[in-house]
């Protein structure tokens, strides 16, 4: 198809004239923008191949980041999204320190290719982790985890890609003040887990996958709240990610639209040694009623010493214990 430069209308490759407006048409290579002749199956400037269908450049940058197995898994369970629900969510907030400055002294083309480097540090663990990119917004990203794909240890994953984007963003901050002369680059992170509602949301022009609640606003709040290089979370995340994150308390954070203090604290890493997710800290319990489940794994694993490899399947309603019982065969 070529596309009409006065009037947009899309032609087909065998015309000379656009059939709604007359323009004379000229089909140019998307690579290189050479003029090249309507039955040219390549561009004779570039070697690009014509006539196979353009992806938006930006669509594709994203599909560069996501893992193919999670994009599929993504795909599959965003099929039949449209109906609202109320899900416990963790919500990631991060945006770019000083971009307002850079916007007042550079141009436009250069702060976009800027922007474009540091979206590819933001967005990578994002997905990694098996989060969901919710939104592009300028000089930041909101990324959820535990919608429309849940997991257990979801605000784990958040805190995880919370760390993860603030390991990469100094080699870019670095960077940047070698090849710009751009000083002060970092970014924030705020994270809050809390009930939201989630589905998509729109019209007929623009629809996309959203979560709408308090619990956003309050991650947002976090997030501006946070020094540049660090991740400011909520006493609900806290209690999530205390057992594999060290934190250190912030007390009591008064954030814009709060009536009361919210109580935050600051990321300082993962822990040497998790503890454990379940129970009370400091407390233990013997399992019982396990006992030939638990014997039949020993089995299995004494066989595998010897070399003879198996796979097990652990099936059971949730809270049967199957966690448990992988945990006491681990010790």
């Amino acid at each position: 198809m070529i596309t009409c430069p006065n009037c947009k209308h899309q032609n087909a490759d065998t015309l000379k004239f656009c059939e709604n407006c007359g323009f004379k048409l000229t089909k140019s290579c998307p690579n290189c923008g050479q003029p090249v002749s309507p039955n040219a199956k390549f561009c004779g400037n570039c070697g690009f191949v014509l006539g196979q269908p353009q992806e938006d450049p930006q669509l594709a940058r994203l599909k560069r980041l996501v893992p193919k197995e999670f994009a599929e898994r993504l795909l599959k369970s965003r099929g039949g999204q449209a109906e609202r629900e109320r899900r416990i969510v963790t919500i990631l907030f991060c945006d770019v320190k000083g971009s307002t400055a850079l916007g007042e002294e550079r141009d436009p083309e250069e702060i976009m290719e800027i922007m474009n480097g540091a979206f590819d540090i933001l967005i990578e663990p994002v997905y990694r982790y098996e989060g969901t990119l919710a939104r592009l917004m300028g000089d930041a990203i909101l990324a959820f985890f535990g919608a429309p794909i849940a997991h257990e240890d979801d605000p784990v994953r958040a805190v995880l890609a919370g760390l993860a984007i603030q390991e990469k963003m100094p080699e870019y901050a670095a960077q940047l003040k070698k090849t710009r002369g751009v000083t002060g680059f970092g970014v924030r992170v705020g994270i809050n887990t809390g009930l939201v509602v989630v589905g998509e949301v729109g019209s007929d022009l623009r629809v996309e996958y959203t979560a709408m609640g308090d619990a956003i606003n309050l991650a947002s709040r976090l997030e501006t709240s946070a020094a540049p290089g660090t991740i400011v979370i909520s006493e609900n995340t806290a209690r999530l990610v205390r057992h594999a994150i060290d934190l250190e308390s912030l007390g009591g954070l008064e954030l814009k639209g709060k009536a009361e203090a919210v109580q935050a604290y600051r990321v300082l890493g993962r822990k040497a040694t998790p503890e454990s997710a379940r129970g009370i800290q400091g407390l233990a319990s013997p399992m019982v009623g396990r006992e030939r489940e638990l014997d039949t794994l020993k089995a299995r694993m004494n066989e595998l010493f010897d070399g003879r490899g198996q796979i097990i399947s652990i099936i059971g309603e949730a809270g049967l214990g199957k966690s448990r019982l992988l945990a006491e065969l681990k010790h």
